[in-house]
């Protein structure tokens, strides 16, 4: 992924991954590759997204974006199950507790919702993308329970659902806002269409379209441009 001041952020799984617990890392480089800048404790299998710093109200940095990621410590890997999806800052740094490296800052995270048992935490956030909405300060991502959720930035919680399927594990699936603003998402190898937001009210409430690509309202909806 590029950002608007042309550096390059790409997610990677070193040789060393049981001193990471199976995390990766999201390695930063300038524009023409000459050099690093501070990595990401997770980047394994993700690509980071955009997210403009006008989107998160709390944050108080000098950054004009930040990026999300999924942020999953896995329970069989050496972590505590705490999956998280993540806002970082890649200008400011933090101690990795797990490594002791320098990396982002984080800035926001929120806990996956679903217990995972016999596992220790909760499912993971399994998705290579997530879609970035301005217009409603919020993140849409899959989690591998089978729900797509709606995180609001600005009061940090998963303020809507909808449920596609039943869950698939390790099923690194996007999502996307559609220039019409309908919401589309994989799982289990198939294209739902969440639809179109009504005018007013709140977001993921009615049901998917399994396979259907023609744009379908759902009943009350938030609004996007």
């Amino acid at each position: 992924m590029v950002g608007p001041d042309g550096h390059v952020y790409i997610g990677v799984l070193d040789d060393g991954v049981g001193s990471n617990n199976y995390r990766g890392w999201m390695l930063q480089f300038n524009g023409n590759l000459s050099s690093e800048g501070t990595a990401g404790a997770f980047g394994w299998d993700d690509t980071a997204s955009v997210v403009p710093a006008s989107m998160v109200p709390s944050y108080t940095g000098s950054s004009s974006y930040l990026i999300m990621t999924k942020y999953n410590n896995y329970a069989n890997a050496g972590g505590n199950g705490e999956n998280k999806l993540a806002i970082l800052d890649p200008n400011a740094t933090e101690t990795d507790p797990v490594t002791g490296a320098t990396v982002m800052n984080e800035v926001e995270t929120v806990l996956g919702p679903t217990p995972n048992p016999p596992l220790a935490g909760v499912k993971e956030w399994c998705v290579n993308s997530a879609a970035v909405d301005p217009a409603t300060d919020s993140v849409i991502a899959n989690s591998e329970d089978g729900v797509l959720y709606n995180w609001d930035l600005a009061t940090n919680t998963l303020d809507e659902s909808i449920r596609l399927t039943s869950g698939y594990g390790e099923a690194y699936t996007p999502t996307v806002v559609a220039a019409d603003g309908s919401l589309l998402a994989i799982q289990d190898g198939e294209l739902f269409d969440v639809g179109l937001p009504e005018p007013t009210g709140a977001g993921l409430a009615g049901a998917a379209a399994l396979m259907i690509l023609l744009p379908r309202r759902r009943p009350g909806a938030k609004s996007r441009a």
